[in-house]
C-alpha cells in the first residue's frame, strides 16, 4: 500500500497504477498456483472425481473468501503488515512443494528415463537447503521484529524451527 503511494507521489499516477496491476498479477499468480495444487490434490491424492467446474469453484472459493474477509474488515494501513505475515507463512510452506517435487523427479520408479542425474540432484538439494535456510532466517527476523524480544518468544521460535526442520527431514527420508 505505502509503496504504491510512494511511487504515485514520486513518479506520477501512472506508476501507482502500474504497481497496482503488478501486485494484482502477483496475487492472481499465487492464488492460481495454490488453486491448481488443491485441484490436483483433490483429484489425484484424495481420489475425488468431481466435474472440473465443481473443483474449480470449491478450490477458488477456499482461496478467495479469506482474502475478501480480511480486506473488508481490516484497515488499509494494516494490509501491508498482513502481507509481510503472509509472505513469512508462505515461505514456510515452500518446502512442502519443493521437497516432494525434488523427490519425485529424482525417483527412477516415478520418472523412468527422465530421472534427475547425480549433478542435478546435488545442485537442486544444495539450492533447496539454501532457499529453506534463507526463508527460515527471514521468518526469524520477522518474528523478532514484530514481537517482543522475550525469552519465551525466542524459545518458542527455536522450538518451532527444530520441529519444522525435523519434519522436513522426515519428508525427505520418506
Amino acid at each position: 500500500y505505502k509503496a504504491g503511494v510512494f511511487l504515485g507521489c514520486t513518479f506520477g499516477i501512472e506508476a501507482m497504477y502500474i504497481w497496482a496491476i503488478g501486485i494484482f498479477a502477483a496475487g492472481q499468480s499465487s492464488t492460481m498456483t495454490g488453486t491448481y495444487s488443491g485441484q490436483f490434490a483433490m483429484e489425484g491424492f484424495l481420489d475425488l472425481h468431481w466435474p472440473r467446474w465443481k473443483r474449480v469453484l470449491l478450490t477458488r472459493t477456499i482461496a478467495i473468501i479469506p482474502t475478501l474477509l480480511i480486506t473488508y474488515f481490516q484497515n488499509i494501513n494494516n494490509l501491508s503488515e498482513m502481507n509481510d505475515l503472509l509472505n513469512a507463512l508462505m515461505s514456510l510452506q515452500l518446502p512442502f512443494a519443493l521437497l516432494p517435487a525434488l523427490t519425485f523427479t529424482s525417483s527412477p520408479k516415478v520418472m523412468g528415463e527422465f530421472v534427475n542425474g547425480f549433478a542435478n540432484k546435488v545442485l537442486a538439494s544444495v539450492l533447496s537447503v539454501v532457499v529453506i535456510s534463507v526463508n527460515l532466517y527471514f521468518v526469524f527476523n520477522y518474528v523478532s521484529t514484530k514481537f517482543s524480544n522475550s525469552v519465551f518468544v525466542f524459545l518458542g521460535t527455536a522450538l518451532f524451527f527444530v520441529y519444522y526442520i525435523l519434519f522436513l527431514i522426515y519428508l525427505v527420508r520418506h
